[in-house]
């Protein structure tokens, strides 16, 4: 017999055996919790793999899926697992839910040949869906990039508590050689932080210097308008001042707030009262610091401010992208 020929009968002996030991597979049943939930146009899947994402061995190969539809599982022994559910099941899923499937392993391999979801049990574990939450919430490159940006500013506010130039110079340091900053376009965010700190330590000159290079560089931001108000307030040019506040009231209104400081600042109380009470009057829920302040200032032994008062000068609202593709608000304090 040729060499060719015991070639042949090889290939064929091979192909008749992984028939064989794919349509009568083992079936083993596996549990674990479902920690991602995809749809997928063009799902293409081919031949057998470890990760149980291919059909049964005997169904033509499929390049395409129309549903699309994909459960990423962690099994107990915490390797992640891929499944394919019908619409049905994957509607109703939840992450954190706990799913059986089933593997089909090779009857005499050891080839993972298909991974199906079996029975989805609507009793997710409180704790572990918390976990699955946080992890795919930090883990999508946008919050990454996000949260990456307010670590730093969070460091450079921990150390101006200590000494607000060495906080100037680490931030700059950030800005010179830091390449997420330059790659995210985020420098003048840190711009505006050491013009803010410089601000709240007086370092007025220095401060405005930061602000007006902010302005250059990213045009329409009110928070930058405001605090360079409030060096214009500082340097008696209330001229400048109160036209980036209107302009920056007009568009939020609750940088009313800051208008009715300016009042104060030129001893205009009556001038001040309307300011806070037509904030007030707007929505007397969120702006209830606006009444305590007409309050006080009804007070004759009530002194008027000097500067403006920026409200939660150490904090921030950032968007987070969560699971449901949509946005949650979240606040940071420094």
């Amino acid at each position: 017999m040729s060499i060719f020929k015991v070639g042949i009968y090889l290939v064929i002996s091979l192909i008749i055996l992984l028939v064989i030991d794919g349509v009568f597979s083992k079936k083993e049943h596996h549990g674990g919790i479902i920690v991602e939930k995809k749809y997928q146009n063009n799902t293409g899947r081919t031949g057998g793999s470890t990760t149980g994402e291919t059909p049964f061995a005997p169904i033509p190969e499929q390049k395409t899926d129309p549903r699309g539809f994909s459960f990423s599982i962690r099994a107990k022994s915490n390797q992640t697992v891929y499944v394919v559910p019908d619409d049905k099941m994957y509607h109703k899923a939840s992450l954190g839910d706990s799913i059986i499937y089933i593997q089909h392993m090779g009857l005499l391999t050891n080839i993972l040949w298909n991974t199906v979801p079996y029975n989805l049990i609507k009793q997710s574990d409180d704790e572990n869906y918390s976990k699955i939450q946080k992890e795919t919430l930090l883990n999508h490159p946008l919050n990454k990039n996000t949260l990456l940006l307010h670590s730093r500013i969070k460091q450079i506010s921990k150390i101006s508590d200590k000494d607000v130039f060495e906080a100037v110079i680490y931030a700059d340091s950030l800005i010179q050689n830091d390449d997420f900053l330059s790659k995210q376009d985020k420098i003048m965010d840190i711009q505006t932080i050491i013009g803010e700190i410089l601000y709240d330590y007086n370092q007025i000159d220095l401060a405005l210097e930061r602000f007006l290079l902010v302005k250059k560089n990213q045009y329409g931001s009110l928070r930058n308008d405001t605090n360079i108000a409030g060096c214009y307030i500082k340097k008696k040019e209330y001229k400048k001042a109160l036209e980036l506040l209107n302009n920056a009231s007009s568009i939020n209104k609750s940088f009313k707030w800051l208008i009715g400081n300016y009042y104060e600042v030129i001893k205009s109380k009556p001038n001040a009262i309307i300011a806070y009470k037509e904030l007030y009057d707007s929505d007397n829920k969120n702006y209830y610091y606006c009444y305590q302040r007409i309050k006080e200032l009804n007070d004759p032994n009530t002194k008027l401010y000097t500067e403006l008062k920026y409200l939660k000068r150490r904090e921030r609202t950032i968007l987070l992208i969560n699971n449901s593709g949509g946005f949650d608000l979240k606040t940071i304090k420094y």
